[in-house]
């Protein structure tokens, strides 16, 4: 039993044993599992939504067993334990937090029935950067914005500078700011603008600056939003200026100044009150009133009120203004300081009027008692006489009407006007028949005017006696007894022969009949006769000396022509040869020969000809000379017959004209030479042709109608032998057998002259003939087919092989080009001049190996021929391919602990030409980098070499122990070799190798915080700004990063988790507290994090930040003036919230007033300092500023101001002082003084106030009689009894004292009033006022008793006889009821006595009387007719209104001519009488209306150029006293009139006169022509014009002097005839010529403007033309459209001229052809020659671009205005240097020497083993820096002055592109050929490219010019102006054709325009700098990248 309980625990134990052994077995090979990725820096960005997997974790269990995982420290992620997708739970925020960290796990089940301890957890660290979104809108700070501005502020003001913009994010656009107006402000954005002070990421500043003039008085307050975006987000905030109103506006007067008073009215009567305010209304200041003009003292102003009052009695009679209105200049003033100024903007004066009503008591008074005039017989009715009469009568209303009327037995005349009011110039006009001086009773009139008053009674009258004369007048016209004469002469009479002699009779007598008559000639030829003026007889002219001088001068040119044409024509072969290679276009005149017996002219030879010719001419000339009657102007040739005009003009020449044709035929007589009808006839054929393209006449003509002409050649013994001619016709034909072959002729063109004889002279004829080549031979090259080999690693532009071709033509047709047609593939390209094949792109074996490629020559000839090769090339491979890394960069990790011989990573890399990987071998570099945990790169060192190690086959070792607190990241240059390669090929490549760490010590912040003592104690200045840095936290680990920084919550202060930054967050104050604390935790980013706590204590620091406060912002004292020093005026008193010094306060007068007080600094106390400014009367009131200042230092002292206002209280220290010294009055004797009238009133004034200013005022002399009584307060005199009987003079002495009369002041002054006798007056109606009045009772039926009229009459007498009755008159009798009516005697109420019935009687005439009670009485009439009428029976109608009255009159018509007449009519029987009125359209005054009749009359001179038609309104009404004011007549609506009868619409159509001469649009014009322009070739247009209209307004143009000025001459040579130049009528100028033989020379035109219509006026202008070349010109390049370029090209001109100093002819503008040929619809290039005002010569045009860029800052700015994008010359030519060997012979030995130094060096570098290759990332930085260079190169700065720019990578890039050749230029680039028929012929392609600068240039000596057109090197333009292709180098359509012969030749194409033809040297400057900035788009950019 025993041993079997042993058996069994041995066996348990065995199995225990076995197990427990099982398990250790197990526990020591079961791994770790591992993560399979890298986990530090995944990239995630802010934005990314919550629940989205952002991380998948991958790993894997070594033995294959399932893992899960987790997140251990993380709140924003969660981790799937079994796919390991890592998902974000919370939303990220990069504001708070930028990046996080924290550890995930990886777990493997050892118990596959789940986790147990036995499992392998692996943590390690993950890393997520979060990076920015543009998430957070901007952000105002320190809000509200709000600033105050003065209203006078200047525009550009900065109101506000504080805006501040911060925004949170670290991407999106860039901050802006914009300005968003608001309802209650629309206009605030146009008054002010932002300005962008800076503008950082995240930062921006602004500020508010003033854009408009501001006004108080318009807006006081302007708000407006402010906008922030950063591109998404927007943020508004509110900006609000106050205007402060500034005192710059004067007082406004308000109301009306104008009133009307009785001429009786009192003195002190208030006349008008005037009113007047400040015109600034924010502090409006007190106005003060005085007058400053016054006539005749009439009134006094109260300052203060306002109040206008009569100072003594009015009399209207002594007014010079007879209507009674008395004029007055008011001023009001402001009150500065309480005293009035006189300043402009403080003041102001307005104009009162005030019209006193008058009395009747004169009668009508004529100027002059009698007139004489004088008037010519036939006067039309209606002409005024010249009379200087007027009428006047003094009265005024009704009193002053009067007629006037003519007591004329002859009718003749009449007299205007018929009825008059007070005065009126009085016409009288010529009215029936027709004066005439012949009949005797029509000699004298004398006429009796009477002017007699219409409504008073007695009618007082005057008359005057007119007596007229009337005088001869020249009213008939010569009379001739036919209508037409005619007469003839011979061609051969003498001067002074009789003709015929034609006279006329006139019927008046003396000088205006037969004794005055002077005759003359007129129309062409009219100068060949002269007729006596008085005899009529006429003659022959004498005018052999003026056509002898003529001729002479005339053959004088054509001999020396044709002497020089012939000796040109008759030069040997050879010698005319090389003239015709000079000049192609001979001119060539004709030349009059006359032949003699003894040498007939077909004997002499080609080559004598011109020499015998000329001898001929010579002789036979003298012996005509000789033998010749003596010649006249007569020349049947040119004129058979002479139509003339033959006047006869009375007045001795100035009078009435009559005028008849005169025919004068002159008879002929044979003595005309031959005349060629072309001076050289051209004409082209082609070689070997038999006849012209088109026939060939040379044709001659002879004036002489019995001439025959026959012609013959003659020329050198080969022309004859090609050519023969028409001896009839002239018609050169080619012989049959002649051989036409270029080849054989010594020239291309033949030249010869031919004969045309007509018996007597012979003329010759040149003849050009130009014989065509003709293209038949076709290109042959040497061989047909071609072969060669080429290296595959060839460089471009090798040459592979040459061909050549031959062609048998000539010139052009002879000239090819060679081209590739197929097979190249775009890697090999040929010289299209040389035929070389050349390699054009980098050739690749593997690519292709074989080219066939098959060549062209073509010739230029048209149509062109071709002949083709083929040339075949082989590639030979070579191994040329470098081998490389996959990837370049290669990443691996390392743990810090990796033991030595660790394999890291294995290194990948290929080579296309090698087949096996064995023959690539590894290396690393020397070039060896470390960064450490922080970041930095560390220093290079040799020990980084150590650490790994790379084996051959690229395996990368742990080679030394690392250690991650020297370096985190090891970046290793590694190199891989191709080992089979004939030369060195290697690829470089970076390894970045990972020290992974293991976190083990905690961070540590920086001094003075230790672990022993950690605290840090700051410090704090108050009132900081919240933002503003605290300090900046610093820590380190020393195994791992800083991750981040945590503060603990308070109030005051918060960190930036990454940057340790501490800044507030809430504003500082030391009152509330003095000491802040708080805690800042740091962790490391380790895994796992540990972490470091620091408490920080912040001090508050004190500031003087409380401003000092006044206990009133405004003080008022008085004190009393004259008051003396030290007296006190009141104290002020100020308190401040600091504490301490700066809390302890002390004050200080500031301002104007400063120095008259005085203030204690420490109670406040304001004292008397200066007592001479208290004087009150001088200043009422002063004010003072006082500052109080706290005791702080003064850089941070504050203050505060106050105003104190001290009024000065009066004492009595003035004497009155009166207004004047002496007072007049008039006064009449009848004076009432019971109640006692006003007599006149003295005025003294007083500067004191109150009491002290109170006036009295007492008579001390001069009344001893007790006449007057003086009221002593108001002044007024009066008198003291009746002055009845006391007419004269009196003079008193008045004394005003101050006090009410008990003062110490007194002052005296004179009152003189004159007492006058009283004249009696007669009563005087007021109601009825006419004197012919009508009242109308509308109705049918008048009741009893019924008030008609209340009548109403004055009396002027002031006693008893003033009393007025009113009767009836009836009879002569005096009576108080008629049948009808009845009058009360007392009221005057005037009744129907008795019913009255419209339909029995409709008008009753009454006479009523107004009777004083005067002894003797005085009776005033009035005739009255009351009328019963129908209400609509009043209203008078025009009865055509609604049809317009339509009349015309002419311009400069007199004044009162009658225009036309108006009729209204009204439907009334009654009213007799209707008025017309003036109401709208007459506002200048041209016309009036006779109020009566209704004509029409003008006022004025009439002026159609200024007003050519008038609309009247008259008004037609049965008022005769219609008054209509200003005011109505504005209200009147043209709508309203033109509907309205009683409104007559006048139409007015003002009559053109021709009055008006031609003007010019420009005294001086200026303009150019090309030298090779053609006949009629366009050159200017000159433009006049004429006020007139119509027929009067059509002139001609005429050129009457074409002024030559020769090259370099200052003095003109004569003008040209014929002219050079045609004008058309529409002031077109046109070439008539050749321009040629005038090149460089100036022409002056004289053009004449001339009216078709007589007086046929003129005018002239000068037109300056230029002759230039091609050359001369200069190109401006706009990217504009023409039409605009059009309208602001005055502007360009003028700042070129400002720039250049010459004057700046345009002379043309067209299309731009950009760089490829394409016209740009959208561009335009302006071409213009530049004219030295010293000299008149055409400037060098490398001078004016010197002077564009001397001015490139004036210009600067004008150039982007005008969108100018470059300046250079307009034409330049390239031409082939000479090539000097000595030259070439040196340039070979340095080459040679050169490329001996590099072939050592690399050598060198081959056999230490050094790779040459340029990485990419270098490559890169090189292509940065090159496109950096073009950038700042893109200016208008000439590179050669930019030396500070130029950088040793930039001299070197300038060094490579001037002797390499351009990679991007190939012949495959140019486009096709461009083909413009219009202007522009042929643009050859490529031919330019951008000349953006072409400025450093290498030499290039195979270019050269050849003819063509159309191109003008950089670009060229489309002609604009009309007219088709002129010749090369022309405007007109023509210019240079650059043709390349290089494929680089592009470099060079802007030179095709240079004037010196020639291409640029190696580093020469040539053209304008100026370029405009490049935009997107333009090929210049295209072409430069």
């Amino acid at each position: 039993m025993t041993s079997l309980k042993a058996h069994k625990m041995k066996w348990t134990l065995t199995v225990l044993l076995i197990c427990l052994t099982s398990e250790i077995v197990s526990s020591e090979t079961n791994l770790p599992p591992v993560f399979t990725q890298t986990l530090n820096n995944i990239v995630l960005y802010e934005n990314v939504p919550v629940g989205t997997v952002v991380f998948r974790l991958e790993g894997y269990d070594p033995e294959g067993s399932n893992v899960t995982f987790s997140s251990i420290g993380s709140d924003h992620f969660s981790v799937d334990a079994v796919s390991g997708n890592i998902t974000l739970i919370k939303p990220l925020d990069r504001e708070e937090t930028d990046s996080l960290t924290f550890l995930v796990t990886i777990r493997d089940r050892v118990d596959p029935a789940g986790e147990s301890e036995q499992d392998n957890v692996v943590e390690q660290p993950i890393t997520f950067i979060i990076l920015d979104e543009n998430d957070n809108p901007p952000e105002f700070q320190d809000t509200p914005y709000e600033a105050d501005v003065n209203e006078d502020a200047v525009v550009g003001t900065t109101i506000f500078d504080k805006i501040l913009v911060k925004d949170r994010d670290t991407i999106g656009e860039s901050l802006d700011l914009k300005c968003l107006p608001q309802q209650q402000s629309p206009e605030a954005c146009t008054k002010f603008r932002l300005k962008l002070l800076t503008r950082e990421a995240t930062v921006l500043t602004a500020a508010v600056v003033l854009n408009e003039t501001l006004n108080y008085n318009q807006r006081m307050i302007y708000h407006f939003q402010i906008e922030a975006t950063d591109g998404v987000h927007k943020t508004q905030t509110t900006f609000e200026a106050r205007v402060k109103d500034v005192q710059d506006k004067p007082p406004v007067f308000q109301g009306s100044l104008s009133t009307v008073i009785d001429e009786d009215s009192p003195i002190n009567t208030l006349v008008l009150t005037v009113h007047a305010r400040d015109g600034d209304t924010g502090e409006p200041r007190k106005i003060v009133y005085d007058l400053l003009s016054n006539p005749n003292d009439y009134f006094l102003l109260n300052s203060q009120s306002g109040e206008l009052r009569t100072a003594k009695p009015l009399d209207r009679e002594a007014l010079t203004d007879s209507t009674g209105l008395i004029p007055l200049l008011i001023r009001a003033r402001e009150l500065v300081n309480g005293v009035p100024s006189d300043d402009p903007l403080t003041s102001a004066t307005a104009r009162a009027t005030v019209t006193i009503r008058d009395v009747n008591d004169s009668p009508p008074t004529f100027n002059k008692k009698e007139y004489e005039v004088a008037l010519l017989e036939n006067t039309p009715e209606g002409t005024p006489l010249a009379l200087d009469m007027s009428v006047s009568d003094a009265d005024v209303g009704i009193n002053s009407k009067f007629s006037l009327r003519l007591e004329d037995v002859s009718g003749v005349f009449d007299v205007e006007p018929k009825l008059v009011t007070g005065y009126s110039q009085v016409n009288i006009r010529v009215a029936n028949g027709t004066l005439d001086y012949e009949n005797p009773n029509q000699r004298k009139f004398i006429v009796l005017v009477v002017a007699e008053e219409t409504d008073t009674n007695p009618k007082l009258s005057s008359t005057a006696t007119i007596t007229v004369s009337v005088l001869d007048a020249n009213d008939n016209k010569p009379s001739f007894e036919q209508e037409s004469y005619s007469a003839t002469i011979s061609e051969a009479a003498l001067p002074g022969q009789y003709i015929t002699t034609i006279t006329a009779k006139d019927v008046d007598s003396g000088s205006f009949g037969d004794g005055g008559i002077r005759y003359s000639l007129s129309g062409t030829g009219a100068e060949l006769f002269h007729v006596n003026e008085q005899t009529g007889v006429i003659t022959l002219a004498d005018c052999q000396a003026e056509q002898r001088n003529r001729r002479q001068r005339r053959d004088l040119h054509e001999n020396d022509s044709d002497a020089h044409a012939l000796e040109m024509l008759s030069m040997p072969q050879h010698l005319n040869s090389e003239l015709r290679e000079i000049n192609t276009e001979p001119t060539v005149q004709y030349t009059l020969i006359a032949q003699t017996p003894s040498q007939p002219v077909a004997d002499i030879s080609a080559a004598n000809a011109a020499a015998a010719v000329a001898a001929t001419s010579t002789t036979n000339d003298d012996k005509a000379a000789s033998s010749k009657a003596p010649s006249t102007c007569l020349d049947y040739e040119t004129e058979t017959t002479y139509f003339l005009s033959y006047k006869a003009t009375d007045d001795n020449g100035q009078g009435q004209t009559s005028v008849v044709s005169l025919r004068i035929s002159v008879s002929d007589a044979n003595d005309s030479p031959p005349v060629c009808e072309s001076p050289l006839y051209r004409a082209s054929v082609d070689e070997g042709a038999l006849v012209f393209d088109s026939p060939l006449i040379v044709k001659a003509r002879d004036a002489d109608t019995m001439s025959s002409i026959s012609y013959r050649i003659i020329g050198s013994p080969q022309i004859e032998s090609i050519f023969d001619i028409d001896k009839q016709s002239g018609q050169i034909n080619i012989r049959p057998n002649a051989s036409l072959d270029v080849t054989n002729l010594n020239s291309e063109q033949l030249i010869f002259v031919v004969e045309a004889n007509d018996g007597l002279f012979t003329a010759n004829c040149g003849v050009n003939i130009t014989v065509r080549d003709v293209n038949n031979h076709v290109p042959s090259f040497l061989q047909h087919s071609y072969s060669a080999v080429v290296e595959e690693n060839s460089e471009i532009g090798t040459s592979v092989e040459k061909l050549q071709a031959t062609d048998l033509d000539t010139g052009k047709n002879a000239e090819l080009r060679y081209r590739i047609q197929q097979g190249s593939f775009d890697d090999f390209g040929i010289d299209e001049r040389t035929g070389e094949v050349f390699v054009s792109r980098k050739l690749d074996y593997d690519r292709r190996n074989t080219y066939q490629l098959q060549v062209q020559a073509a010739d230029l000839g048209t149509p062109s021929l071709t002949g083709t090769a083929t040339l075949t090339i082989n590639v030979q491979n070579s191994n040329d391919k470098d081998p490389y890394f996959v990837p370049a960069t290669q990443h691996a990790e390392v743990r810090a602990d990796a033991d030595t011989g660790h394999l890291v990573h294995t290194l990948i890399a290929l080579d296309p030409d090698v087949a096996t990987h064995n023959a690539l071998e590894f290396a690393a570099t020397d070039d060896i980098t470390a960064i450490d945990k922080e970041g930095k790169e560390l220093p290079h060192s040799e020990q980084f070499k150590e650490y790994f190690a790379i084996t051959r086959n690229g395996k990368v070792l742990v080679n030394r122990q690392l250690d991650r607190n020297l370096f985190a990241v090891m970046r290793l240059n590694v190199l891989v070799t191709d080992s089979t390669a004939p030369n060195v090929q290697q690829g470089r490549g970076l390894l970045i190798i990972q020290i992974i760490d293991v976190n083990k010590i905690p961070p540590r912040f920086n001094a003075p915080w230790s672990p022993e003592q950690p605290v840090i104690k700051l410090q704090m200045v108050e009132e900081q700004p919240v933002g503003t840095v605290l300090t900046t936290l610093q820590a380190s680990d020393e195994d791992s990063s800083i991750g981040e920084f945590n503060i603990t919550t308070n109030d005051y202060f918060a960190i930036n988790s990454t940057t340790g930054v501490i800044y507030t967050t809430a504003r500082l104050d030391y009152e509330l507290v003095k000491e802040v604390k708080f805690m800042v935790t740091v962790s490391d980013t380790g895994v796992p994090a540990l972490t470091a706590t620091a408490d920080i204590v912040v001090d508050i620091i004190n500031l003087n930040d409380n401003e000092p406060h006044f206990s009133q912002s405004e003080y008022y004292f008085n004190i009393t003036e004259n008051s003396p020093r030290g007296t006190v005026a009141g104290k002020v008193e100020a308190h401040d919230g600091d504490v301490g010094a700066f809390g302890e306060l002390t004050y200080s007068l500031i301002g104007e007033n400063n120095k008259y007080f005085s203030i204690d600094a420490y109670t406040g106390n304001v004292m008397v300092a200066n007592a001479s400014i208290l004087d009150r009367e001088q200043l009422k009131e002063l004010t003072l500023s006082v500052v109080a200042q706290d005791k702080a230092p003064a850089t941070v002292q504050k203050s505060a101001t106050a105003t104190i206002h001290i009024n000065i209280l009066d004492v009595n220290d003035n004497a009155p002082v009166f207004t004047r010294s002496t007072y007049n009055s008039t006064v009449s004797e009848n004076a009432a003084f019971q109640p006692p009238a006003a007599l006149l009133q003295v005025q003294a004034t007083d500067l004191d106030e109150g009491l002290y200013g109170d006036v009295r005022y007492i008579i001390i002399a001069g009344n001893e009689m007790a006449l007057f009584k003086l009221d002593a307060q108001s002044g007024i005199i009066y008198p003291a009894q009746n002055l009845s009987g006391k007419h004269g003079n009196y003079e008193l002495l008045i004394s005003a004292r101050d006090t009410q009369g008990s003062g110490t002041m007194e002052s005296t002054a004179k009152a003189l009033i004159t007492v006058l006798r009283v004249n009696r007056h007669r009563p005087e109606f007021v109601i009825p006022a006419l004197s012919n009045a009508t009242i109308e009772i509308p109705g049918d039926i008048v009741q009893p008793d019924y008030l008609l009229l209340t009548v109403k009459a004055q009396d002027n007498d002031t006693d008893g006889g003033g009393r007025i009755s009113y009767h009836l008159q009836v009879n002569n009798l005096n009576v108080q009821e008629t049948t009808e009516f009845k009058i009360d005697e007392d009221t005057g109420e005037l009744r129907a006595r008795q019913q009255l019935n419209r339909k029995n009687r409709a008008n009753y005439d009454i006479i009523l009387v107004a009777r004083d009670s005067g002894n003797p009485p005085f009776e005033s009439l009035r005739l009255l007719t009351v009328s019963i009428v129908d209400a609509n029976e009043n209203r008078p109608e025009f009865p055509d209104a609604a049809n317009p009255y339509k009349v015309s009159i002419s311009e400069n018509s007199a004044r009162d001519v009658k225009v036309g007449h108006i009729q209204a009519a009204s439907r009334s029987k009654h009213n007799r009488d209707i008025f017309y009125y003036m109401l709208l359209g007459n506002e200048d005054g041209a016309f009036y209306v006779d109020k009566l009749t209704g004509d029409i009359f003008t006022n004025k001179s009439l002026d159609r150029e200024q007003t050519d038609s008038y609309t009247l309104y008259i008004l037609a009404s049965i008022k005769s006293d219609l008054d209509i004011s200003e005011e109505e007549r504005a209200s009147f609506s043209i709508k309203t009139l033109s509907r309205d009868n009683t409104v007559a619409k006048v139409l007015i159509t003002v009559l053109d006169e021709n009055d008006n001469p031609p003007v010019f649009e420009k005294s001086v014009y200026y303009a150019g022509v090309n030298a090779n322009a053609k006949m009629n070739a366009a050159i200017t247009l000159v433009n006049a014009t004429d006020a007139d209209q119509g027929k009067n307004a059509k002139f001609e143009y005429m050129i009457v002097a074409s002024n030559l000025y020769k090259f370099g001459a200052s003095k003109s040579t004569g003008s040209i005839v014929p002219s050079p130049f045609a004008i058309s009528q529409d002031g077109r100028i046109t070439a008539n010529t050749i321009m040629a033989e005038y090149n460089q020379d100036r022409f002056e035109l004289e053009i004449v403007a001339r009216e078709l219509e007589q007086p046929q006026r003129s005018a002239n202008t000068k037109v300056n033309i230029w002759v230039f070349d091609g050359t001369q010109l200069v190109r401006v390049i706009l990217s504009r459209p023409p039409e605009e370029v059009y309208q602001e090209q005055e502007e360009i001109i003028a700042e070129l001229r400002n720039a250049t100093q010459h004057r700046i002819i345009v002379d043309e503008i067209r299309f731009h052809l950009d760089s490829i040929g394409r016209i740009r619809m959208d561009w335009c290039d302006l071409y213009f020659h530049a004219v030295d005002p010293q000299t008149q010569q055409i400037a060098p045009v490398d001078e004016i671009l010197k002077d564009i860029d001397r001015n490139y800052d004036y210009l600067k700015d004008y150039y982007a205005g005008f969108a100018i994008e470059n300046v250079v010359p307009a034409y330049i030519a390239i031409v082939q240097d000479e090539f000097d060997l000595a030259v070439a012979g040196l340039v070979a030995l340095v080459i040679v020497l050169f490329v001996g130094v590099i072939s050592f060096i690399v050598l060198c570098c081959c056999l230490k083993h050094w790779n040459l290759s340029v990485p990419v990332e270098t490559r890169r930085k090189e292509a940065l820096i090159k496109k950096q260079i073009i950038e700042d190169l893109n200016t208008t700065e000439n590179p050669l002055w930019i030396e500070q720019k130029l950088k040793l990578y930039e001299e070197q890039e300038l060094t490579m592109q001037v002797f390499s050749e351009p990679d991007h230029i190939s012949n495959s680039d140019a486009p096709g050929h461009l083909d413009h028929r219009s202007s522009l012929e042929q643009v050859h392609h490529g031919q330019s490219v951008d000349n953006t600068y072409a400025t450093i240039q290498p030499r290039n000596n195979q270019n050269r010019l050849t003819a063509g057109s159309g191109s003008n090197g950089g670009g060229g333009s489309i002609s604009m102006r009309s007219g088709g292709a002129g010749s090369a180098g022309g405007i007109g359509g023509a210019g240079l054709l650059l043709t390349r012969i290089d494929p680089h030749v592009n470099d060079f194409a802007d030179y095709a325009t240079l004037r010196n033809n020639r291409a640029p040297s190696m580093y020469e400057f040539t053209g304008s700098t100026f370029q405009a900035p490049i935009r997107d788009g333009d090929d210049a950019v295209a072409e430069l990248i």
